[in-house]
This record gives C-alpha cells, structure tokens and sequence, in this order.
C-alpha cells in the first residue's frame, strides 16, 4: 500500500464526512451573503477578495484542521496505528495522506465559494471584468494558502495531542493563529503579495508536515 492508495482510501473517508458536504454548500452560501451585505455598505473598508477570503480560509481551515485532529487522535485511541504499521507502510505516508485527503476537499469548496463570488459579480454588473478574475485568482491563493496551513497544524496537533478537546482548543488558539502567517504580505501591501502568500505558505506548510513526521516516527505503538 503506497501514498497513492492511502489518499484514496483516506479521500473517500473525508468526501462522505458531513462537514465536508456543509463546506462545500455553506461557504458559497456564506460568500454569496457576505456579498450582499458589503453591496449594501455605503462605506466597504475591507475590499471583497479580502473579506471572502478570509471567511473562506477561516471557516473552511478551521473545520478541516478539527476533522484532521479529530481523526488522528480517535484512530490513535482505537489503536489503528498498529494495524497500519505492521504492514509495509510508511509512517510518513500515513500522515500525508490524511493531509492531502483533506486538503483536497477543502479545496474543492473553496473553489466553489469562489466561483459563487465570480457568479454574483456577473449578476450584479452583467460582466466579468479582468479585474474581477484577478482578485477571484488572489483570493482563491490566499484561502487555499492559509487552509494548507491550517490543514498542517490540524495533523500534528492531532499527534501531540492526548485528547479531543485538548486537540480543539490547540486549534483554536494556535492553528488559527499560525494560519494568518500567509497573509502577512497582503496585510503589508507588499508588491507581489499573492507570490509570498503562496511562498510563506508553501514554507509553514512544510515545517509543520516535517515535525508531525518526525513526532509520528518517534511514537512508540
């Protein structure tokens, strides 16, 4: 059993999960809301993409690093692990898989939500204007940038963690914190910020995936 076969088997779990089926139906409902409130605003402060983004990125990050963190420390109880280890399979691919897996469903409804906001631009002005794709494209990179660490602080949250609870509120407190990391950049205005939001994700994604792995591969089952 390689990555490949974990994903899937991980990404049909997740896929049928409730959560996932409010993601993807509820943040385009949450987006389409959000738009309706700001074109009644007579003063907008906060432009859309960012306010879509943000809504989407923290919903959507926060329930994904839950379902993530839930999952690890349930299957941690049942003493699934073990199963799993005896067998040629890879510690590293286990967790990865569970990232992936989710990430890849979050990103889905992140997608959708977005497109919704594309769709009301057209309703509302009768066009799809250069300017409206564009920031759909930054806002699209923000939310999956900072859902990709969320998803990442999900996991080894998860592993370290010794109960659910304890697990929510490391989340809470912690990975939503460090989700904001990427948007730093946009926060600044800094020329090319969807660039570094990607990069600076890319970059905690990575170091929170490496320290999960070393702490799974350091558990003793």
């Amino acid at each position: 059993m390689n990555l490949f076969h974990l994903y899937k088997d991980e990404l049909k779990g997740f896929f049928k999960s409730k959560v996932m089926a409010f993601l993807w139906v509820g943040l385009p409902v949450l987006v389409l809301v959000l738009r309706f409130l700001q074109s009644n605003s007579t003063d907008p402060t906060v432009p859309f993409i960012l306010l879509s983004a943000l809504l989407v990125s923290s919903i959507g990050g926060t329930l994904s690093a839950v379902m993530l963190s839930v999952s690890i420390i349930n299957e941690k109880s049942r003493h699934v692990y073990e199963l799993f280890l005896i067998r040629p399979v890879k510690r590293a691919e286990i967790i990865l898989a569970k990232f992936f897996a989710v990430y890849s469903c979050v990103a889905v409804a992140s997608l959708i939500a977005i497109f919704f906001g594309i769709f009301s631009d057209w309703v509302t002005t009768g066009v799809i204007s250069q300017t409206v794709l564009t920031s759909a494209g930054e806002s699209l990179a923000i939310s999956l940038s900072m859902i990709a660490v969320s998803c990442a602080a999900g996991v080894l949250i998860g592993l370290v963690s010794p109960s659910i609870i304890v697990g929510a509120i490391l989340i809470i407190y912690g990975g939503n914190n460090l989700s904001v990391i990427p948007l730093i950049p946009t926060i600044l205005g800094v020329t090319d910020a969807t660039v570094f939001t990607i990069g600076l994700s890319c970059i905690v994604t990575i170091l929170l995936l490496v320290v999960a792995v070393i702490s799974f591969n350091r558990k003793q089952f």
